[in-house]
């Protein structure tokens, strides 16, 4: 019930703060930047996590974590191209819920998983509005070298995780409330 509850506070939201501007500098401060986002962007970290977990307790071995990072990616040059996207805070939130909801339940968890590409596209379309234009390339290798490498901890946790469905649970509840106090935030 608590978890149906977060749902409904995301999807009333109107705007998040889950993913607040960063000041991504240039040149080397950007490459800084970028590998270091995904460890201090707190809603990056999870859902890439999530992902890494899904995959892993899904079967799909690579596709999930390459469409993550092909859709983060492609976010990115988006936003870097067209700016903001109306309602990006909140579909970043969805990701968490999506990935946590995954966690929760056994049956539809593949389908839920499948959902997680196309979220994490604002994940990466958040970077690219926040990127600077003349430092975007540099930023971006950083953060998507960090992102694959946290999806392939998360893989690992997931294999590891196979074992222990009660764990799941709590991690799904957990990535489910964490998108609910970044709402709340």
């Amino acid at each position: 019930m608590k978890n149906l509850f977060a749902l409904a506070l995301l999807l009333a939201a109107g705007s998040a703060f889950a993913h607040p501007g960063h000041d991504h500098g240039h040149g080397l401060e950007s490459i800084q930047a970028g590998l270091l986002h995904p460890l201090t962007g707190i809603d990056h970290l999870l859902m890439l996590l999530g992902s890494g977990v899904l995959a892993a307790l899904t079967g799909r071995t690579l596709a999930l974590p390459l469409a993550t990072i092909v859709a983060l990616a492609g976010g990115a040059v988006l936003g870097q191209a067209l700016g903001g996207l109306v309602g990006m805070e909140t579909l970043i939130l969805l990701s968490l819920v999506v990935a946590g909801a995954a966690l929760l339940v056994k049956r539809g968890r593949g389908v839920l998983a499948a959902f997680l590409p196309a979220l994490a596209l604002a994940h990466g379309w958040a970077h690219g509005v926040e990127a600077d234009g003349t430092a975007f390339g540099i930023f971006a290798a950083g953060f998507l070298l960090v992102s694959c490498l946290l999806l392939a901890a998360g893989f690992g946790a997931g294999l590891w995780l196979r074992r222990l469905p009660a764990v799941q649970k709590v991690a799904g509840s957990a990535l489910i409330a964490s998108a609910a106090v970044m709402f709340a935030g």
